[in-house]
């Protein structure tokens, strides 16, 4: 949504592809909606014939996947963030290599800043004499300055709180992302940052500025995600020093959005991740360590503006030594029941198994098919 908001904003409507043939007067502004929307789970920001630039989720595209196996209503297809992993964009990309080598016209775009790109190629070479081409693009970031502890903290969420407050006490203006796991931590810091942070300025309030704490998690409803992108609070005298915004985050800020403003990061170098035991057949959330590529995604927040400062709440040798190179893939990790389903609805054959195989193998009653048809009408239905 952010991004589709942004994009429509910035675009000047002086384009060639939005100016009426032979006509010399300027395009009307470029509009959230019609010429630039976006799709999400319960809500299509488009209109059909005249949005030509459309954002949405990797699980949307694979919805539309499921009535249009080939995607004809789009001649250009970015996959982004593609490093993440995740169960939808793995099977995306098998998908898409599937559609291009049918579909001549289609253009397709895999796109990451920390992506082991060779192994990319060498899957998109649909032609065998010629690889797929690979562009690396250069950044404009900012350089990031990175911190790290001298020893390993036995409470990451306390550590993580004191460095958001002495990057408050010592550190000059700008605003402070800190990434933590999921809605009970961050709520949790926001209560504790937004009391410390009071009681500082009720001591000192000529040595540090007011606070606004602002928490970001997927659950929280779309008008208070919005607030992220408020401006930090005003100073309370002419002289005296800078408001400060403390946002605290999921990993949707890893990636997803560029929030204006952030200077400071402080990352503690976990995330929850999803995992199924296959033995008890249960899928829950685990915090676990994030990747030495999401380490570098979360610095890289505090340099899209200005030069800024990584604060990582672990030491150089576990991130050296302890952190994997990239992401575990999702779909290692995932329950692939729904998964499988959602591959024969695409027209996947993905395997054939006799009823008699299915029920000897799966049914936790170990029943024939033959049972079945002497079974009353009552029980057989259910």
């Amino acid at each position: 949504m952010s991004v589709a908001k942004r994009v429509a904003d910035e675009m000047d409507g002086q384009s060639l592809t939005l100016r009426p043939p032979n006509s010399h007067s300027p395009w009307p502004a470029v509009t959230l909606g019609k010429e630039v929307g976006y799709s999400i789970r319960f809500e299509d920001m488009t209109e059909p014939g005249t949005t030509f630039l459309k954002y949405m989720t990797d699980g949307m595209l694979l919805r539309e996947a499921m009535n249009d196996p080939d995607l004809k209503r789009y001649s250009t297809i970015i996959l982004d963030e593609a490093h993440e992993r995740t169960l939808a964009t793995d099977i995306l990309m098998g998908l898409l290599k599937g559609v291009a080598k049918r579909r001549e016209d289609l253009r397709l775009i895999i796109m990451s800043a920390t992506l082991d790109a060779q192994k990319f190629q060498r899957y998109f070479s649909i032609k065998k004499e010629s690889p797929a081409p690979l562009f690396k693009v250069p950044g404009r970031t900012h350089p990031v300055e990175i911190f790290y502890t001298q020893e390993p903290e036995p409470d990451y969420v306390e550590a993580a709180i004191r460095t958001v407050l002495m990057i408050h006490r010592a550190e000059g203006e700008g605003d402070i992302l800190l990434f933590l796991t999921g809605e009970e931590e961050i709520e949790d810091a926001c209560r504790k940052i937004k009391i410390e942070a009071d009681d500082l300025l009720n001591q000192d309030p000529d040595a540090v500025g007011p606070v606004i704490c602002i928490p970001l998690y997927s659950s929280l409803p779309p008008a208070q995600q919005q607030r992220i992108f408020d401006p930090p609070p005003p100073r309370r005298n002419t002289n005296g020093p800078a408001g400060r915004k403390i946002i605290v985050s999921t990993n949707i800020a890893e990636t997803s959005l560029t929030i204006d403003g952030i200077v400071y990061v402080v990352d503690p170098g976990f995330s929850k991740q999803k995992v199924y035991n296959p033995r008890i057949r249960v899928e829950s959330l685990l915090v676990s360590p994030i990747s030495k590529a999401s380490a570098q995604q979360r610095a890289g927040r505090a340099g899209r503006t200005k030069p800024g400062k990584c604060f990582r709440v672990y030491t150089e040798k576990d991130f050296m030594k302890e952190l994997e190179d990239q992401t575990h893939p999702e779909i290692l990790r995932s329950n692939l029941a729904n998964t499988v389903l959602g591959l024969v609805k695409l027209g996947i054959k993905v395997f054939t198994l006799s009823i008699d195989r299915f029920l000897s193998v799966y049914s936790p009653f170990r029943i024939s098919s033959s049972s079945i048809t002497s079974t009353p009408q009552h029980l057989r239905r259910s």
